[in-house]
């Protein structure tokens, strides 16, 4: 079953949070690569900064973090897609079909964007810790 992975969830595959547990067994158990959009890179770089000045990186530097999650890009456990036009495209739809909805769901561009990619890779599933997010997976039939 072909699963999305959120940068709220992926980030907890390196840096431990209360829940990282339960993301590191959905890992271990995929028979294929997590699949997120190439805008992960820049959320996950910005997600480490934070973590490291609350101290939550348990001494790892966000570079090295950032190296290990490269690692495992380049190694194929994470494959990422770029955000090209159909992917802007497909964002729209999903746009509209948060607003359509009664009561309308509101949605930030960057999750809509990453959705959009979940769509076009016809993923089953969406993995995320956001409950905005989780709520237009749902209207969208992931």
């Amino acid at each position: 079953m072909a699963a999305y992975w959120d940068t709220s969830c992926v980030i907890k595959l390196y840096c431990r949070e209360s829940d990282s547990e339960q993301y590191l067994a959905e890992i271990a158990s995929a028979t294929e690569a997590l699949k997120s959009s190439s805008l992960l890179e820049a959320e996950l770089y910005f997600a480490f900064q934070q973590k490291w000045l609350r101290q939550e990186t348990n001494g790892k530097t966000p570079d090295r973090l950032f190296e290990e999650f490269q690692s495992d890009v380049n190694f194929g456990r994470i494959q990422l897609f770029p955000v090209g036009s159909d992917v802007i495209k497909e964002s729209r739809e999903v746009a509209r079909l948060c607003f359509d909805v009664r009561p309308v769901k509101m949605l930030r561009t960057l999750d809509g964007l990453h959705l959009a990619t979940a769509r076009l890779l016809a993923c089953e599933r969406v993995l995320t810790a956001d409950d905005r997010m989780k709520a237009v997976a749902g209207v969208l039939g992931l």
